[in-house]
């Protein structure tokens, strides 16, 4: 995934290290916690230490790198549904929907999510074990559905 200009890089990059904090946002969103401030009062201690260390050298680069990471495991990691091609797309698209609203409220750039797409879908192709991503969902179509999501269809 992109990241800025002036990113240290290494253990120091504001985007690997607000990863985690996006996860646990991302997945109070999806339990049903979507207010704001519910979710920054609901983080653990150590995503609520990440975010104020990282903080003050984050960007709109950082806050979307770490959410297209986050994205990217979601995808990768999660369980769909063998055979029927529509529910499977309906099940991405969901996932990308709900990412959408968890990080609507941060500083993330939504058109990354089109923009970095193709690099998108290469790291979830690359994280699942069992290449059924990639084996059920080409490029072209994945990027169809980041457009759709983000402009609606």
């Amino acid at each position: 995934m992109r990241t800025c200009d002036t990113c240290p890089g290494g253990s120091e990059c504001a985007g690997d290290n607000l990863a985690p904090v996006l996860a646990e946002i991302y997945a109070l969103y999806a339990a049903g916690t979507t207010d704001k401030f519910e979710i920054l009062f609901s983080l653990s201690d150590q995503s609520e230490e990440l975010f104020e260390r990282y903080n003050d050298q984050v960007s709109r680069i950082c806050w979307t790198k770490a959410a297209l990471e986050v994205i990217a495991d979601v995808l990768a990691l999660s369980d769909y549904p063998e055979g029927n091609d529509e529910i499977f797309h309906n099940r991405i698209r969901d996932i990308l929907m709900s990412s959408v609203g968890a990080y609507a409220n941060f500083p993330w750039y939504v058109s990354g999510l089109i923009g970095q797409a193709p690099d998108l879908y290469e790291a979830v192709s690359y994280l699942d074990q069992n290449g059924e991503f990639s084996a059920r969902l080409s490029k072209r179509e994945f990027v169809k559905l980041c457009k759709d999501v983000v402009y609606g269809d």
